[in-house]
């Protein structure tokens, strides 16, 4: 039987903030691999390297892995649209858009989430609440896609468009997700983790060279951080948080990613912070908080 989940306390609060801390920076990372190595190539060694780590952390502890081909089924359709989509979607569109961007426009699958648990499940229905927050939450991507239309056309409108599908695609991932609640989640999400290498490394070797010459130490640091700290560390924490004090706590890192990725970004390229990025994402922040006074 699972422990009963207790109320945080500020080791569990700290925890929460630094997964949330580390999932905004991962935009950063994304942008500095660009400079060496292609999207795919970037999506293909993040869920390799955090495959890696997933099954070690998995295999230390002791867990067991999935079994039955009905898991499998649901475990490959996960390591699609929770990883292999939406990493190489994300570093396809920073090509195209700032990190900071990036990171608001990930806002996306926080409304687009409660839009599907509509329809989807019984205890998620969109009531008055929730439909001001989607709304107020959509103006705020709305004034980064319209406002960089304004400046400067539609040469942005591409990259803009993946990074939102890919945050669409991680809530979509979500209802599948739900079907693998009953296997143990570090295993479980290792085994995710190397589904997604079986569609990415194929395409990799196909499509772009994974192991280019000349590679800048940065862009390998990136790398690392990418699938060691931002996918298998943040995902492990992760797991701790949910079965210590429950999802709903940990949902709140959907306010953090975004004023994260905001705030480094900020730090580490001087244009980041525009008047812009900070209208979205006051509506954004204030969008995911009347969401969940809603729920």
């Amino acid at each position: 039987m699972l422990p009963a989940i207790r109320r945080p306390t500020l080791t569990d609060v700290a925890k929460l903030i630094f997964v949330g801390a580390i999932w905004g920076g991962a935009f950063i990372f994304v942008t500095i691999a660009l400079n060496d190595f292609g999207p795919v190539s970037i999506a293909t060694w993040r869920v390799s390297l955090g495959a890696v780590v997933m099954l070690f952390i998995a295999m230390l502890i002791g867990q067991k892995f999935p079994r039955g081909l009905r898991n499998w089924r649901n475990i490959f359709v996960v390591g699609c649209l929770n990883s292999a989509v939406p990493f190489f979607l994300i570093s396809w569109g920073q090509q195209f858009i700032s990190s900071a961007e990036s990171a608001l426009l990930m806002a996306m699958g926080t409304f687009f989430s409660l839009v599907i648990s509509h329809f989807t499940s019984d205890d998620e229905r969109i009531n008055k609440s929730r439909a001001l927050g989607v709304i107020i939450g959509f103006l705020g991507v709305l004034v980064l896609v319209l406002w960089d239309m304004i400046e400067s056309g539609l040469g942005s409108l591409h990259g803009q468009l993946a990074v939102m599908i890919a945050g669409c695609s991680y809530a979509t991932s979500s209802i599948v997700a739900r079907r693998l609640t009953h296997l143990p989640m570090i295993s479980t999400s290792a085994s995710t983790m190397l589904s997604a290498c079986l569609y990415m490394v194929p395409l990799a070797l196909l499509l772009e060279n994974p192991l280019p010459d000349n590679v800048d130490n940065s862009s390998l640091f990136a790398l690392v951080y990418l699938g060691v700290v931002a996918t298998a560390l943040a995902m492990t924490v992760r797991f701790f948080i949910i079965r210590a004090n429950g999802a709903v706590f940990m949902s709140l890192v959907g306010y953090l990613v975004p004023l994260f990725g905001v705030i480094w970004s900020g730090l580490y390229f001087a244009d980041a912070i525009n008047l812009q990025t900070l209208i979205s994402l006051s509506l954004i922040m204030l969008g995911i908080a009347i969401t969940r006074r809603g729920s």
